[in-house]
């Protein structure tokens, strides 16, 4: 069910050091024989090669996972970069914000890029350590098990449910209901599900939610040229048709259904000329997840489910717009400073949710670094055994 167990697999354990009984016996100075010592023989060249082969497939296995801790350290360095624009302390204008995103969206798209190629490069170290046939000890065992329930203790339940099948796993091994190729074997797939199923969705969350706030931030930029002085100085005048067509054209229209770019769960095919959905509960779910209403889960043109960017600050936007008027409208400045206050808090609101979805994505990093350490550790305390059983 797990997999094919070999036969030929052997536990790496160290060899007992037989004595043997000399032929003959040798007498001693007075003439009387005496047994001869018994002497030790260290362990068989086969049993020698074949713990070399297990401590080669270890040690490139550890090499590998010290790689993939780099990349994500590296990539984890860029996310915490790339919220800075949207951090708060100090507010930044659209400008800003704008200029350093955009001289970060290079490099993060390069370390996400290494991160994605460090987690194929790990699943394929997990699998050599499945075919190095080692077999762990009692204590590796269930150190490994508290190892991944530790890093899962207070996931989100959509992580936890990616996570079963290497939780279920670590038990059935720690329980001997599984060998240890077959758990190396169970633990590679899993963690390639975990990157693709769960961090790869917030991935795509946040880059969908960034886009569609670029998309806002330059109409923020564009802003000042419909704002202008009115005919005396207590009056301001306020394009709205210019602002509101924006509002309409370039945010709600372009990121709503029947467009991908409205879509922020399931991750879309690269190439799909139309919308893709999935199960309205898997929609509903990862809508919990999000922190999303349940206004976001619609139902795509091909009768399934997706989760959509929350558009209710949007509209209201447009909705307190239009009551201003239309064309170019002159009001006084306190109407001015009321309208402008309701728009700030809008705009807050997405900024908000760009912020919650970003932390929720550097969490889930955060649990597939620790995932990975955790496997790191295990590999090392293989390893070490390995070359410990080397050592004449």
């Amino acid at each position: 069910m797990y997999g094919i167990q070999t036969s030929t697999s052997m536990p790496l354990t160290r060899p007992q050091t037989p004595e043997t009984q000399a032929a003959a016996q040798r007498p001693d100075a007075s003439g009387a024989a005496e047994p001869a010592r018994a002497v030790a023989q260290g362990p068989s060249v086969p049993a020698l090669g074949a713990a070399k082969i297990k401590a080669d497939e270890l040690s490139r296995a550890a090499q590998d996972v010290r790689r993939s801790v780099q990349r994500q350290a590296s990539y984890e360095t860029k996310l915490v970069e790339q919220r800075s624009p949207f951090s708060g302390v100090v507010p930044p204008s659209a400008e800003a914000a704008l200029a350093k995103r955009a001289a970060l969206a290079g490099e993060l798209d390069e370390a996400k890029n290494a991160q994605t190629l460090s987690a194929r490069l790990f699943e394929g170290s997990l699998q050599g350590v499945a075919q190095s046939a080692y077999s762990m000890s009692d204590e590796q065992k269930q150190a490994l098990r508290s190892g991944l329930e530790d890093a899962f203790a207070a996931a989100p339940p959509q992580a936890r449910s990616a996570g079963a099948p290497m939780l279920y796993s670590a038990n059935a091994v720690a329980d001997d209901g599984m060998s240890d190729s077959e758990l190396w074997a169970e633990i590679s797939k899993a963690i390639g599900q975990i990157k693709d199923n769960y961090l790869g969705v917030y991935e795509n969350v946040v880059g969908q939610y960034t886009t569609f706030y670029k998309a806002f931030s330059d109409i923020l930029s564009k802003m000042a040229n419909w704002i202008t002085p009115g005919g005396d100085g207590n009056k301001v005048k306020l394009d709205v048709g210019a602002l509101r067509s924006a509002l309409e054209d370039d945010l709600k229209t372009k990121f709503s259904l029947p467009n991908k770019e409205a879509v922020l769960f399931p991750v879309q095919a690269k190439g799909a000329t139309s919308v893709q959905g999935g199960s309205k509960s898997d929609a509903e779910k990862w809508a919990a997840e999000m922190g999303l209403p349940d206004s976001c889960v619609k139902q795509s043109a091909d009768g399934k489910w997706v989760v959509v960017i929350d558009m209710t600050p949007v509209s209201t936007m447009i909705d307190n717009v239009g009551k201003l008027g239309s064309g170019v409208v002159e009001m006084d400045n306190a109407k001015f400073q009321s309208w402008q206050s309701g728009f700030k808090a809008q705009e807050e609101n997405l900024k908000n949710t760009l912020q919650t979805l970003t932390q929720k994505y550097s969490n889930a990093n955060s649990l597939f670094d620790n995932l990975v350490k955790v496997l790191s550790s295990t590999i090392s305390s293989c390893l070490e055994t390995a070359k410990s059983f080397l050592q004449i």
